[in-house]
This record gives C-alpha cells, sequence and structure tokens, in this order.
C-alpha cells in the first residue's frame, strides 16, 4: 500500500494564486503531465497535471517521483514530465482560456516551440502588442496570444463571477472524450470538467466528485441554478456520489460521460433520475 496515490484536497474557498519561489521544486514541463496510482505506465491514471505545475517531491523510484500536485493528489509521475526549476516570484499569472494555445519564441508567432491546455496558468513576464511572455520551466520564456489567455493580477481571477461563467468555461470543452482521471481537451472526465471550469472563474474545487459533494452550499432541487453542480450515484451504490455535472437550467446540465465525453444530459433521464443525490453551489 505505500505506492498508493492519496486524495489531499485544496480547501474550496482557496482562489487560484501564485506559487511561492521554492528551490530545487519540480515542475510540469509538459503540456499535461499524468500523475498514477503507482510507479508504472500501466498503473491506474488518478488525475493530471499541466505544464507549470508545482510537484512537491517526496521520493524517487527509478524513471518515477511521487509527489503532491495542485488539485491534492499524491501520485507518480514520470521524472521526464518534470524539472528542477525555480519560477520568478511575485508576479501575475497568464491563465489559458481556450482548450489549446500555441506557444511561440518569438511574439507574433512563427516559430512554435509547445502548447498549453486550458486552465495552465504560468508566470507573466511582460505584454507586447497583442502577446504575452510567459515564464517556462525548465525552458526559459515563451509567448502566447493575448487573447487565448487572461491575466490574474497577483494570481487571483478579477472581477465577480457566477455560474454562467462556470458554464460558459465548460463549454469550450464540449465535444472533448472521456478519460477517467483526465482534465484537458486530450480527455477528460465528469469531475475534472467541473474543477476546470471553476478553476478558471476563481474557486478551486476538490478534484473528484465525491469530496466536490462535501464542500459548498446544499441547494435544493426546486432551487436550481445555473452552474450549481449536480451530483448522482450511477452505479446504484449507495449514497456515494460517482457522477457530477454542470447544471445549465432547462432540467439540462453538462457533463463528461464514459463512451459519450463532454455532452448535455437532462435530469430526468433514467440513470440521473434514479440517482439523484444533491447539488451544491460555490459562487454567489
Amino acid at each position: 500500500m505505500t505506492h498508493r496515490a492519496v486524495r489531499l484536497p485544496p480547501r474550496v474557498e482557496e482562489p487560484p494564486g501564485p506559487v511561492p519561489a521554492r528551490r530545487n521544486a519540480y515542475y510540469v514541463r509538459v503540456a499535461v503531465a499524468d500523475v498514477r496510482a503507482n510507479p508504472g505506465q500501466g498503473a491506474e491514471l488518478v488525475t493530471q497535471a499541466l505544464l507549470g505545475d508545482e510537484l512537491k517531491v517526496l521520493k524517487q523510484e527509478g524513471d518515477w517521483l511521487q509527489g503532491q500536485v495542485p488539485d491534492g493528489y499524491i501520485g507518480w509521475v514520470k521524472t521526464a514530465d518534470v524539472v528542477p526549476d525555480t519560477p520568478p516570484a511575485d508576479r501575475d499569472l497568464a491563465a489559458v482560456t481556450v482548450p489549446r494555445a500555441i506557444l511561440y519564441l518569438q511574439p507574433g508567432g512563427g516559430n512554435a516551440i509547445g502548447e498549453a491546455l486550458m486552465a495552465t496558468d504560468l508566470p507573466l513576464l511582460q505584454q507586447k502588442e497583442g502577446w504575452m511572455e510567459v515564464w517556462l520551466p525548465g525552458r526559459g520564456t515563451a509567448w502566447l496570444a493575448a487573447n487565448e489567455v487572461e491575466v490574474w493580477p497577483g494570481g487571483k481571477v478579477k472581477g465577480k463571477r457566477s455560474g454562467e461563467d462556470v458554464i460558459k468555461t465548460a463549454e469550450r470543452l464540449r465535444g472533448v472524450s472521456y478519460l477517467w482521471g483526465g482534465v484537458s481537451l486530450y480527455g477528460i472526465d465528469c469531475s475534472g470538467l467541473a474543477y476546470i471550469a471553476y478553476y478558471l472563474n476563481g474557486v478551486q474545487l476538490p478534484r473528484d466528485a465525491d469530496m466536490q459533494f462535501q464542500v459548498g452550499r446544499e441547494v435544493a432541487r426546486a432551487d436550481l441554478q445555473p452552474g450549481d453542480l449536480v451530483f448522482f450515484n450511477t452505479e446504484s451504490s449507495g449514497s456515494l456520489p460517482t457522477h457530477v455535472g454542470i447544471y445549465t437550467g432547462n432540467g439540462e446540465f453538462i457533463n463528461s460521460r464514459s463512451g459519450q465525453g463532454v455532452i448535455t444530459s437532462r435530469l430526468d433521464e433514467p440513470l440521473f433520475a434514479m440517482g439523484y443525490l444533491g447539488a451544491r453551489r460555490y459562487l454567489p
């Protein structure tokens, strides 16, 4: 049992923000890094970390590092996917708001050097004529188109956000395939969709549906509003949530379903009508 992934969820009220600079810390150097339950490519995928995320390393076994990623999970990441580095301190963040943004060597495009996926947030170094220069772990800097990112002053989301904003964010991933443990356009699960949609709107939820159900304000079914999370047990196994969606109104919710990906479903579908457990609200 020494290898198993552990869930340590962040407090729900904590907004996204800059990670204090740490010497000898490890940061994700690829667009998305798999976090597995055990050190091995065939081990269960429990979550993923995005470019620039810190891995708080606990130990190493061969080509794998065990550590904690920002969503709270402790799991195993390939050493090739991370790099030791020190980010610039006290910077605004540039958060990617589109499913996939291209990283360029220079402003204006031309020489692509990688990609950054939705909800990636990187220290902002400077802005120049519709472009933003960001820090890249182990690779110096890169440029992103300004219309593909949002600046978070001091690492915090600007302005008040609503449930409608959460829905708009989730809708950008419509059609993405389902992937257990996934958090990006290359595959995402139901709780990952909720996590990303809320993260980009200033609320860091726990990573998994059962933990998301434990926080926020309880909402009666008759009082549902767009942006509320709706929870279900779809396995006839009791009161523990196994599925979550984002309510969009008129008895519908957007969710990521196994075999179907990110789609709109209805509360009155037999699967969800029988397994409905309740709803939670995290924004005013």
